[in-house]
């Protein structure tokens, strides 16, 4: 963006920060007042449609304003850990062990049989852009089969247009 040897002036904040909101999954306010550098990112985080989320403050605390207002306008998601983050993101895989539960045979067709194995095959989280590179099915038809695995409780839909497996 800038030439070598650039002086890191306030003005250059901002434009930095574009590219800094592009580059991530996710951004996290910490504390923040209604104006500034933080506020700027995470709207433009907004803008190309990132998770963002922030950690609640005291209500009459001025650097507590940006993140509060931006949780209780819902562009921002509550979380008060790194683990909720983590959980959250589907970066972390929690420890408790579900109970063995008697689930009846469930009759998938052919194409959703493959995105279901798609997904589970890859032991982790997958982008829709992930799933549809690995189909060779259209994004549409993609978008209609998760639709329609999330509606037999198969997979799970997680932020950032992630899925995967129950």
């Amino acid at each position: 963006e800038f030439i070598s040897e650039t002086n890191p002036d306030r003005e250059n904040f901002p434009k930095r920060n574009r590219i800094v909101a592009g580059m991530c999954d996710a951004t996290v306010l910490i504390e923040s007042s209604l104006k500034g550098g933080a506020m700027i990112t995470a709207y433009l985080a907004a803008s190309y449609n990132r998770d963002i989320f922030a950690f609640p403050g005291r209500i009459h605390d001025l650097m507590s304003d940006g993140c509060n207002a931006l949780i209780k306008r819902n562009t921002a998601g509550l979380i008060t850990s790194a683990e909720d983050l983590a959980k959250i993101m589907g970066w972390k895989k929690t420890q408790t062990e579900k109970p063995n539960q008697f689930r009846l045979a469930i009759d998938l067709n052919s194409k959703q049989h493959k995105i279901y194995n798609t997904i589970k095959n890859n032991q982790r989280s997958m982008t829709i852009d992930q799933i549809t590179a690995k189909s060779s099915y259209s994004f549409s038809k993609v978008v209609q089969i998760l639709l329609e695995l999330e509606l037999q409780s198969l997979i799970v839909a997680l932020p950032g247009n992630r899925y995967a497996v129950y």
